[in-house]
């Protein structure tokens, strides 16, 4: 299941992915409290993933970001000249997107500036919750499939170290992260049926920036830098785990805005 929500506003920091976290929170806590404290009150795998796309009619510059009352960055802001961001949300769980769906509704708007963090060169930023329409998705039968990601997908080791698509434990790391994700209670309960294959069509090396409170509490430093793989790639599994996979995005860190993929 999928959900397009449109997102009017003049501008966003590049460095969006956690607020996006905090609004997918906030809605849920609106329709469904109880869920969303299950969800985010446990360290449990999150069953879905999201991306944040920007219209056409646009403008990169750099600005002074301040992440929180400790941190101001320079680094990019996207300047909506014309039309909407469209935030993309997929999941497995019907639950999760009803409750994200319906907390949206109530919302209408949300503060993507709070009191002194993700000021743009001091300024607030606001996002106003334009529309929302649930998407047709693709049914998986097929051993074979190409995906093409929207947002990087994230592989890493049981040290936390990255892996990227061009290494030789690439597939062998992709499989060991996808068969303990699919035996979370929330999305599957049961690891992988058969082992993933993975084959690169047109792949790339992405690095991101990213924040969460609790990395900058831990290190002291305002961003982490995360190393994806992004581009075409054919994988080969059974249908069932396919299918999955699609419904929540690939590899580490999906319910933090990575990892999400389209069939071609």
């Amino acid at each position: 299941m999928r959900v397009k929500v449109a997102l009017k506003t003049d501008k966003i920091p590049m460095l969006y992915r956690h607020r996006m976290i905090s609004l997918i929170k906030e809605a849920l806590k609106k329709a469904d409290r109880e869920y969303k404290e299950f969800l985010y009150n446990n360290k449990i795998t999150k069953p879905f993933t999201f991306n944040l796309s920007f219209p056409k009619n646009k403008e990169i510059l750099e600005a002074d970001i301040q992440i929180d009352s400790n941190f101001i960055v320079k680094d990019n802001v996207v300047i909506v000249k014309e039309g909407y961001l469209n935030l993309y949300v997929s999941s497995i769980d019907y639950r999760f997107l009803i409750g994200l769906v319906n907390g949206l509704k109530k919302l209408k708007t949300f503060n993507l500036s709070h009191e002194e963090n993700m000021l743009v060169n001091g300024e607030k930023v606001v996002l106003e919750i334009v529309d929302m329409k649930m998407l047709n998705e693709r049914h998986i039968q097929s051993r074979t499939v190409i995906f093409k990601t929207n947002s990087p997908i994230l592989i890493e080791d049981k040290n936390d170290n990255p892996v990227i698509f061009s290494d030789k434990n690439f597939e062998r790391e992709l499989n060991e992260v996808t068969d303990r994700i699919l035996r979370s209670e929330v999305v599957k309960g049961k690891g992988l049926y058969e082992p993933l294959k993975f084959e690169p069509i047109d792949m790339k090396k992405q690095v991101v920036k990213h924040t969460l409170k609790s990395f900058r509490e831990k290190t002291g430093k305002p961003l982490m830098y995360l190393t994806g793989s992004s581009g075409v790639f054919k994988i080969t599994g059974h249908p069932k785990d396919l299918e999955i996979l699609y419904k929540i995005g690939i590899g580490n860190r999906t319910g933090q805005g990575f990892g999400m993929v389209e069939v071609l």
